[in-house]
């Protein structure tokens, strides 16, 4: 008898209700474990029965036969003699009745034994469509994680190249001031108002952007001086160990990150450090 598994007791690893293997496997355990022991009644068998109607009816014939002619050689019907034979017949056909009882009481058994073992063979057949069945769902829900976990792996990877591609093309804009395409941005996740930042800082810390209209030479020269301190402190902060040109190009980045003046903002270097600083 294969080993017993309740469905109550082990776990599912697909977490779905029992399945239809599951319930014939218990449905044919508790019938043959509750199973009632073999007993013989011959009152309640119907062959029994059929041979004791046929017997008693042939007994009574025999009987009726044998005090008729009886009587026929005693001169009547009420002599003891007559009662007699006619006795002993249907008496030994009521004992021919019982001769029978062993050969009924093996039939009786033999179909008890035959139950059980059909009984047996169901339930061996089905536990092996309940084992098929287990461990289906177990390798679907091993395709399942594995699934799960490649496409985290996937995303952890974009990420990763995300990551790269992004401090890769702060690095050219401020070294460069390289103008990017939209598709290099999207990769980069690196927005246009960033990278404009990056550029403008560029062109300034190296003196690219065309000279402004101003009131006076007074402020003409302030402006010159800002411009110059501006470019200086640009220069100071370029080729730094994270791969990130100018703290004041990281500022700008950030600034326009956060989509306005005087903001708080973050940029990302190609090791993942981040920086945060105010648009100057």
């Amino acid at each position: 008898m294969a080993q017993y598994t309740s469905s109550a007791s082990r776990p599912d690893p697909a977490g779905d209700a029992l399945s239809a293997a599951d319930r014939e496997v218990d449905a044919l355990y508790a019938a043959i474990t509750g199973r009632k022991a073999f007993s013989y009644n011959p009152s309640a068998d119907p062959m029994y029965r059929s041979y004791a109607d046929r017997y008693v009816q042939d007994g009574r014939m025999a009987m009726r036969d044998s005090m008729g002619q009886a009587a026929a050689l005693t001169g009547g019907y009420g002599s003891s003699y007559a009662q007699s034979a006619g006795q002993q017949q249907y008496d030994e056909y009521l004992r021919s009745l019982s001769e029978v009882l062993p050969e009924l009481y093996g039939l009786a058994w033999q179909q008890y034994s035959d139950q059980g073992a059909a009984l047996q063979d169901a339930y061996d057949n089905a536990a092996r469509r309940q084992q098929t069945a287990y461990q289906r769902s177990r390798d679907a829900l091993a395709d399942r994680r594995y699934e799960a976990q490649q496409a985290a792996a996937r995303q952890q990877q974009a990420y990763k190249q995300q990551q790269t591609a992004y401090a890769n093309l702060v690095k050219l804009i401020s070294n460069t001031g390289y103008q990017p395409s939209a598709a290099e941005l999207a990769a980069a996740g690196l927005s246009r108002a960033q990278a404009n930042a990056l550029r403008r800082e560029y062109l300034r810390a190296n003196k690219l952007l065309p000279a402004s209209g101003g009131g006076g030479g007074g402020g003409g020269g302030g402006s010159r001086a800002k411009t110059t301190t501006t470019a200086s402190a640009a220069r100071t902060g370029k080729a730094t160990a994270d791969g990130v040109t100018g703290a004041t190009a990281r500022q700008a980045v950030a600034a326009a990150g956060s989509g306005k003046s005087g903001s708080s903002g973050i940029v990302t270097n190609s090791r993942g450090s981040s920086y945060k600083g105010l648009l100057v």
